[in-house]
C-alpha cells in the first residue's frame, strides 16, 4: 500500500495506481460473466478509496485560496471525517467535524482527534440543518472556519476528482459493460456518471433505507457541476440490509463469507453490502451472458475495527 506524504503540489500531480483484480466464483462461470474489482482501497492507508478523489480538489481549492480552517459533517463512523482529518493535518489545515449523535468514542473518531480534528457533536434534529444557509453561517462564525465541505465531501469539486477515477477505469478496462458502486451521499456515483462512456451501464447501491432520494441528489450534483450524462444508470434500492450502519447477524456472516470467497477485505457498511446484493442479482440472472462487470471497492476498511 502506498504511503503518501501529502504536500500541496502532490494534489496536482499524484495519480494513484489503479489495481484491477479479477474475481472468480462458480456462479460467474455458470452465468458466463467476467467480473473484476477496482481496488481503490489500496491507494493509501488513511485516505483510501473514493475519499482521495472526492477530497482532492476541495483541499486544493482551500490551499490555493489560503483557507486554513475547514468544517465538514459526518456520523460517528464516517470514512469522510476520518480521511479529511488526516489529510487536513498533513497539509497544515485546521479541521472541524460536526458529528451526528451523542458524544461517543471509537477508533475512527479517536484517529480524527489524534490528527487534530476538533469534534463537535449535535443531535439529529440539528444535523438535518446541514444544508441550511443560516445554520452554516452560524457554524462558520462559531468555529471560525473559512470553508464548509458537505457531508461525504460531495460537491462539484468531488465530481471533478471522481471523474478522473472514471477516466482511469475506462482506460484500463475499455470493454466494460457494467460499473457498480455503493452509495451514501451520491457523490461518487455522480462523479463516475460525469465521465462514463455511453456504452457503460452504472449501478448505484444505496446503503441506507429510502435511498430513492439519491436520484434527485445525484441529478442536483451533476447540474451544479454543469455535467451531463451519456450512459444509462440506476439505483438498486434493496442493498441497505436494514439501514445505514446496520450490521445484523446474517449480514455479518455473509460479509465474512464474501471475504473468504474472493480474498478481498470488505467494510460491512458499504462494500460488503455492494458485493452481497451483486451476488444476489447474479443468482437471479440479472446480467446477460458475456457481460464484463466491474465493482468499485471504495475503501473504508478502517471502519472494520469496531465491527469484526
Amino acid at each position: 500500500m502506498t504511503e503518501l506524504c501529502l504536500q500541496p503540489s502532490d494534489l496536482f500531480s499524484y495519480q494513484p495506481e489503479l489495481i484491477i483484480q479479477a474475481l472468480a466464483h462458480p456462479l460467474f462461470d455458470q452465468k458466463g460473466l467476467s467480473v473484476t474489482v477496482v481496488r481503490t482501497d489500496l491507494i493509501h492507508s488513511e485516505v483510501s478509496g473514493n475519499k482521495w478523489y472526492k477530497l482532492k480538489y476541495n483541499l486544493l481549492q482551500a490551499k490555493t485560496n489560503n483557507q486554513t480552517r475547514l468544517l465538514s459533517f459526518g456520523g460517528a463512523y464516517s470514512n469522510h471525517i476520518h480521511a479529511l482529518a488526516w489529510a487536513a493535518g498533513q497539509l497544515g489545515l485546521v479541521s472541524v467535524g460536526i458529528i451526528r449523535g451523542e458524544p461517543v468514542s471509537n477508533p475512527m473518531l479517536d484517529d480524527a482527534q489524534r490528527w487534530g480534528m476538533q469534534l463537535h457533536f449535535v443531535d439529529r434534529v440539528q444535523y438535518r440543518q446541514r444544508s441550511d444557509a443560516a445554520w452554516l453561517q452560524k457554524l462558520m462564525a462559531e468555529h471560525e472556519v473559512d470553508v464548509v465541505i458537505p457531508e461525504g465531501g460531495s460537491n462539484s469539486l468531488a465530481l471533478k476528482g471522481v471523474g478522473e477515477l472514471m477516466r482511469g477505469i475506462s482506460q484500463q478496462l475499455p470493454g466494460l459493460d457494467y460499473l457498480l458502486c455503493a452509495c451514501g451521499t451520491g457523490g461518487t456515483l455522480a462523479g463516475l456518471l460525469s465521465k462514463a462512456p455511453k456504452r457503460v451501464q452504472l449501478e448505484g447501491y444505496p446503503v441506507l433505507k429510502g435511498g430513492d432520494f439519491l436520484y434527485q441528489e445525484i441529478e442536483s450534483l451533476l447540474a451544479g457541476a454543469n455535467r451531463s450524462v451519456e450512459c444509462h444508470w440506476s439505483l438498486d434500492l434493496e442493498s441497505h440490509y436494514g439501514g445505514y450502519g446496520k450490521v445484523k447477524a446474517d449480514h455479518k456472516m455473509i460479509w465474512h463469507q464474501l471475504e473468504a470467497d474472493f480474498g478481498v477485505p470488505l467494510d460491512p457498511i458499504y462494500t460488503a453490502k455492494l458485493f452481497r446484493r451483486f451476488m444476489e442479482k447474479v443468482a437471479q440472472g440479472d446480467y446477460p451472458e458475456g457481460a464484463k462487470i466491474v465493482l468499485l471497492h471504495s475503501g473504508g476498511l478502517q471502519g472494520r475495527r469496531s465491527m469484526c
